[in-house]
This record gives C-alpha cells, structure tokens and sequence, in this order.
C-alpha cells in the first residue's frame, strides 16, 4: 500500500511548508529519512540499467508520482523545503542523470504547470503528470540561440482550432521518453509579420520527433535528444498569455535552478563522505590517509565549504517568496556557486582515492566527477547566473556618502 511521505496526522502537512517549523529538527529528519526510502526503492534499482542503456526509465516518475513525492513537493502552490531535501537527498545517494531527470520533471515542468496552468485543459496534463500519468520534458534551446532564449525560431502560428507549433530543439532531456514537451516557440498572429514575442506551448509526443541522441559525457541515464516539433495544438495548450514565454520558461528554470544547487550539495555530501571513509581505511607510510595534514586538511576545508552551501540552500528555500526573502537572483548565485564548487570538491574527493579514484569498477568516483560538470551548464551556465545575479546587485549609497571621502 502506497503511503505518503508525511503522515496525514502530522500538522505539517496541513498547516505550512515543511521548514516554517525551522531549518533543523525531527521534522526534518523524519520527512529527509522517508525521502531517502523513496530513492532506494523507487530511484536507485534502475540506476545502473540506466546507465547502460543511456535513457532515462519513465517507471520513476510513475513510481515517485504514485507514491506522491511530487503532490507533496506542489501542495498549497509548493514547498521549496521539499524540494530542497529532496533533491539534497538525490545527490547524496548518487543519483546522477536519474536525479536530473527527476528534476526535469517535477521542478521545471510541474512548477510551469502549477503557475501558468490556468484552464481545464492544463489542470489536466498537470495532474496527470503529478501522478507520475505522464512525463514532461523541456524544449528551450536551439542550436543558434543557446543560452540566448529570445533568439528561438520554433514558431507559433494561429489555426482554426489553434495552434501550429513547427521548429528544433536541439537540448532536450527526458525527449525521447516523455510523453510531452514545452515548447518555447515565437509566437505569429494571425500568420502576419513576426512578433517579437514568445509563448511556451504543450506538445503531446505525437508532435515530436527524435533526430539525434546525444552522446554526453557524463549523466549517461539521462536521454538528451535533438527533436523536431510539428505539431497542431488547441487553443489552450499555450500556457500562460502569449508574449508571456519568456517570464514562463524563467520560473520553470528557477525552480531548476534550486533544485540543481540541492542536488550538487547533496554530490558533494556523498564525496566526501566516501573521501573521509577511505582516508580512515587507507595506510600509506605506515599511517592512515587521514593522518597526514596534508589530506586531513584538505577534507576539513572542502568540507566547511559544502556545509555552508547546505545551509544557505535550506534558508534559500525558507525564505523564497517571502516578502524581502532571495528570489531568482539569489537562487542563480546559489546555483553557480553550488556548481564550481561541486566540480572542485569531487575532483579533490576522487584524489583522495589515488589511482583507484579512476578506476569506474572499483569506485564511482569517476561518475560523479563527469556528472557534475553538468551544474556548470544545465539550467544556465555560469556566466548566465551571474548576469543574473549582477542585476540584483544593490548599491548603499547611503554607507557610501558616510563612509568614503575620495580626493579629486
């Protein structure tokens, strides 16, 4: 029998978001330590098939649905909390392209979907999804436009009954496997001039087709595709206002932003973890790993570093959406500090382990290594979130006339 991660009777479930009780506690654990039961059962058994077979298994979104992992990240409009440990909790566990995946699926596509879903049609591909029913996906970048999301040429063109969605995406994961897609595709009226507009357009997989499989170098559980999109839509397949595409796909990838960060804390925790434990094992010289300073050191500031991160991720998803609490340019700066320092901190992880560090049969520390190189580009690189984070930079000109007296 399915059950839900929190228990009906517990207040949290009905009263507020899982950290308004605070940043730390029982509560915490106990939801962390049925979220983990989740990944071992659900998510990890198909982890090494994945691998091999490079695709994502659509049976964990069916199975983290129906056991309502998503409903309880989307309850009463969402709960970063959630989202956070959840995501944490992925990493740790060593997830890789499944944790991605996941991600894709329940912060991107659900987040657009809860926000902008705002008639029957909608609801239902959001509930459905929800359940685990269906799979979503992400069709933003195009081969010309990269980074530079106002530069896409999939059009929107008006029908009858519609919408005529024509086009190519060149980065989409979970595209070969999910069974729809938003599409962020410039929008014509009435088949006139262009319009320097965009929208973000549900396509149903019978409007997709795979044109080439990525071969990546890391996330090898995770399908990245090439997809041409051709597709007749009705009316209220387009979320949102037409024109409002931009502001759309923004929050979809914000929320994949945070859950991004979360889970390359969560990589850089299971590193570690496995670093300390191996230096604790290890003798060279006639004495443990963790003896000499120099490693002992090493660990303990990599260390110190990654626990910071964890703390900021979880008042980050505290405080998000509360009045002078961190929004999108706080969360793009948690990102691409998550990421550079995930990507040091498992490399310094992986030397640790000497040869056997880069050896994929003895230890997976190789994997992890090629898997969060990704942080540094998926859902924005790291140059995307500064400019983000630049513009939310705030000067105090008040300290300033105060406090700096420059001669002229």
């Amino acid at each position: 029998m399915t059950t839900h991660l929190t228990s009906p009777d517990d207040p949290l479930t009905d009263t507020g978001a899982l950290l308004d009780a605070g940043l730390y506690g029982p509560h915490v654990e106990r939801y962390r330590a049925a979220v983990r039961a989740h990944i071992d059962k659900l998510v990890l058994p198909h982890l090494d098939s994945a691998e091999a077979a490079g695709q994502f298994p659509t049976a964990v979104i069916h199975d983290l649905g129906a056991a309502h992992v998503f409903a309880e990240r989307w309850f009463a409009g969402g709960d970063t909390g959630r989202s956070v440990l959840l995501a944490t909790e992925l990493g740790r566990a060593g997830a890789g392209g499944l944790a991605v995946g996941i991600s894709l699926h329940l912060e991107t596509v659900l987040s657009m979907l809860c926000r902008f879903g705002d008639n029957d049609y909608l609801r239902g591909v959001r509930d459905q999804a929800m359940r685990g029913e269906l799979v979503g996906c992400v069709g933003a970048s195009e081969a010309t436009g990269g980074s530079d999301l106002e530069q896409v040429t999939t059009t929107a063109r008006r029908t009858a009954d519609g919408w005529h969605i024509e086009g190519r995406k060149k980065f989409v994961s979970l595209g070969s496997v999910a069974d729809f897609c938003l599409v962020l595709c410039r929008v014509h009226r009435d088949n006139g001039p262009q319009m320097a507009r965009l929208g973000v357009a549900v396509v149903p997989r019978s409007g997709l087709r795979v044109e080439h499989s990525h071969q990546k170098v890391g996330t090898h559980s995770l399908d990245t595709v090439k997809v041409a999109v051709s597709a007749d839509i009705p009316e209220q397949a387009m979320l949102g206002r037409p024109g409002l595409g931009l502001a759309v796909i923004n929050y979809g990838l914000t929320m994949e932003r945070l859950g991004a960060a979360a889970q390359l804390i969560g990589t850089c925790e299971l590193a570690l973890g496995l670093a300390v434990a191996h230096a604790d094992r290890r003798t060279q010289f006639a004495t443990r790993l963790r003896k000499h300073q120099a490693l002992e050191y090493r660990l303990a500031d990599l260390s110190a570093r990654v626990e910071i991160l964890r703390a900021a991720a979880l008042a980050t998803a505290a405080g998000y959406g509360r009045p002078g609490g961190p929004g999108a340019h706080q969360i793009a700066g948690l990102k691409v500090t998550a990421a550079q320092t995930a990507e040091r901190v498992v490399s310094e992880c992986m030397h640790i382990f000497g040869g056997a560090g880069y050896l994929p049969e003895e230890t997976p520390m190789g994997r992890l290594w090629r898997d969060v190189r990704l942080g540094r580009i998926g859902a924005g690189t790291d140059e995307m979130m500064w400019s983000i984070r630049a513009v939310g930079l705030t000067p105090d000109n008040d300290a300033y006339d105060r406090m700096i007296h420059i001669s002229t």
